[in-house]
């Protein structure tokens, strides 16, 4: 089989598919010592050609209906890594494309943090992954790289300096800013008027706090999506908080990375997320303004109402360049030692350095670094294929990567 390219870019003329594809035109041109064979893929030449002429540079257009069986495996067997930015939402569009990377052995990134997805690709397709070496990951940008990956170090540094796995792990997601897409937007709506016939959905529900764990995963002490939606004051982290939007969405990720490592975090450890403020007034006001948006998306006619005033982005619309630009996070992960141990602490942090916003700029970043990961060092990453995380398939390579993009990863002294 001729793998012609290293990385293909599958949906590129998408809003983050487009910061995808400017990231590697800007990071990797033809003169860079890491030369890369990438290529633009989607439905419509005349918009390629559109993303094509914003990169300053010359690279291949690939076009490909995603119901086009053919011409989708014909991509497949081409490239080394599909990296996939075709959703809104990714549950009716990605999963063949999984099935062709699983069939012949072709490696897989995307950015989605819809867990019926992570579960329907696990559940349909890791055996087969791992008859055909293929790696499938799924949220590789902001979901779930800075949890899955802070969790990892912090956890291994436990190891490493007290010999000891950890009874808790919690992530603190502190300063940030940023925006969000209406291609985002658009995917939360679907899957809250989702049926249950939505493939993974089910499964999903039923697992509860564990909802990505692999089939002969034991579970754990944690209870409901949050992990820790107590307003209040943290005494591990020191700080005041606030329940974290994306907490449930990242928090299964890491557990599942803890599952498939053979619980080398911790057989009884337990996880969660929260935002770090900085008084308790700032907790109370995070926590009101998160319901009212959760209520106002839910609620269809509030919803239509805020579409119609453009006080939400619709698909296609998202943060502008600047806001991109000027946009950063930082993230703590502290992992408290097992039971016994609880006086052991190590910490790590996952920090956009000059990435820029997360949900956009630095999303597009994490996905191509976790792409590259598997195109230019295969030999470095977990050996069996799979569907996997980023921190089990890719682990200190996407460290390292993440750093020399110009991030700021690493195990805290």
């Amino acid at each position: 089989m001729t793998r012609v390219h290293d990385v293909v870019i599958l949906g590129a003329t998408g809003f983050t598919g487009k910061l995808a594809a400017q990231y590697m035109a800007r990071a990797y041109p033809p003169s860079s010592a890491t030369p890369v064979r990438w290529a633009i893929a989607g439905r419509s030449a005349d918009k390629l050609r559109d993303v094509l002429g914003t990169l300053g540079t010359a690279v291949d257009i690939v076009v490909c209906d995603l119901s086009d069986n053919d011409a989708l495996e014909r991509l497949v067997k081409s490239t080394s890594v599909v990296a996939c930015y075709a959703g809104t939402p990714f549950i009716d569009k990605a999963l063949p494309v999984v099935e062709l990377c699983a069939r012949h052995g072709t490696h897989y990134v995307d950015i989605t943090g819809e867990l019926p997805m992570h579960r329907a690709s696990y559940d349909r397709y890791h055996d087969a992954c791992k008859a055909s070496g293929a790696l499938v990951l799924h949220g590789c940008g902001f979901d779930s790289v800075p949890s899955d990956i802070g969790a990892f170090l912090a956890a291994g540094a436990m190891r490493e300096r007290h010999d000891c796995g950890c009874s808790l792990i919690k992530m603190y997601y502190g300063k940030s800013s940023g925006g969000f897409s209406g291609g985002t937007l658009a995917t939360i709506i679907a899957l809250i008027n989702a049926d249950a016939s939505m493939p993974g959905g089910k499964e999903v529900k039923q697992r509860g706090a564990y909802a990505l764990d692999p089939v002969d995963g034991h579970g754990g002490p944690d209870t409901g999506s949050f992990g820790s939606p107590i307003v209040g004051y943290d005494r591990v982290g020191k700080t005041w908080v606030a329940p974290f939007v994306m907490a449930p969405t990242n928090a299964p990720v890491v557990r599942k990375s803890n599952a498939q490592l053979d619980y080398a975090y911790g057989r009884n450890m337990r996880y969660a997320e929260v935002m770090a403020l900085p008084s308790l007034f700032a907790a109370v006001a995070v926590a009101v303004g998160l319901a009212a948006v959760g209520f106002a998306i839910v609620v269809p006619p509030i919803r239509a109402l805020l579409f119609y005033a453009r006080l939400l982005p619709r698909p296609g619309e998202g943060p502008s360049k600047q806001q991109q630009d000027e946009g950063f996070f930082a993230s703590t992960a502290v992992a408290v030692g097992e039971r016994g141990k609880e006086q052991l602490v190590t910490k790590a942090h996952v920090n956009s350095g000059n990435a820029g916003d997360p949900g956009y700029k630095a999303t597009a970043l994490m996905s191509m670094e976790c792409a590259l990961c598997l195109a230019l060092q295969r030999d470095k990453c977990r050996a069996e294929g799979g569907v996997v995380t980023t921190a089990v398939g890719l682990g200190s390579v996407l460290v390292d990567r993440l750093n020399a993009a110009g991030m700021d990863v690493g195990v805290d002294k």
